[in-house]
C-alpha cells in the first residue's frame, strides 16, 4: 500500500464527473476504507461515483461489491 491515496489524482476523470461535495462524498469513502487495508480498484471507485450521482440504487451498489468480494478470494 502506497503512504497516500490520493485518489483524486488517480482517478481523476472520474471525480470531474462529480459536483465538489459528492467528490468529497467520495474521495472521504475511499480514503475510510484505504485506512482499514482495503486498496480500491478503479471498479470500485467509478461504482461509488454512480451511487453518488444517484445513477446507482443501493443494492445494485451492495451486490457489485460483494460480487467482487467473492472474486477476490
Amino acid at each position: 500500500m502506497s503512504e497516500s491515496l490520493n485518489a483524486r489524482m488517480r482517478w481523476p476523470d472520474i471525480f470531474t464527473t462529480l459536483t465538489p461535495l459528492q467528490a468529497q462524498a467520495v474521495e472521504q469513502s475511499l480514503v475510510a476504507a484505504w485506512h482499514e487495508g482495503v486498496e480500491p480498484s478503479v471498479e470500485h471507485v467509478r461504482d461509488l461515483a454512480a451511487r453518488s450521482r444517484g445513477e446507482m440504487s443501493f443494492d445494485a451498489f451492495r451486490a457489485r461489491v460483494v460480487e467482487r468480494a467473492k472474486a477476490a478470494r
